[in-house]
């Protein structure tokens, strides 16, 4: 579990340094679609048309949480565009992360790769 919460912090910290604090919305819960918090995002980046919807993935119990979300949000015609920074993609269960790869956009397979290049993908998203 320490490890667990040392991704989440390292995902948290590197998204603070590249991206500006008016932008994040860090453990988002929207409040017209999803009054209850039931699904939370863990960073929202607005500024966009289709906000984007990044997840920290850990271990399979969160992919398949944010699986879910992603679904839902989806169902409710709620327009975003989803990613996802996993902590090592190549430990998450096979039938798990088919499932996530039908519902998610982009993925990184770990925190350094996202670091290498997810400043050259956020410049690809559409305005």
């Amino acid at each position: 579990e320490r490890l667990r919460s040392l991704f989440m912090e390292e995902f948290h910290s590197f998204l603070e340094e590249s991206i500006p604090t008016e932008r994040c919305t860090f453990n988002y819960r929207d409040p017209q679609h999803d009054p209850d918090g039931k699904y939370t995002i863990d960073c929202r980046i607005n500024s966009r048309k289709r906000p984007l919807f990044l997840f920290g993935i850990p271990n399979d119990d969160k992919c398949r949480d944010v699986t879910i979300t992603c679904l839902q949000f989806e169902k409710l015609a709620v327009p975003f565009i989803s990613a996802a920074i996993f902590e090592d993609q190549v430990e998450i269960n096979r039938k798990v992360l088919a499932r996530f790869t039908d519902v998610c956009e982009r993925q990184f397979p770990t925190l350094q790769s996202a670091k290498e290049r997810f400043a050259k993908y956020l410049a690809s998203l559409p305005e």
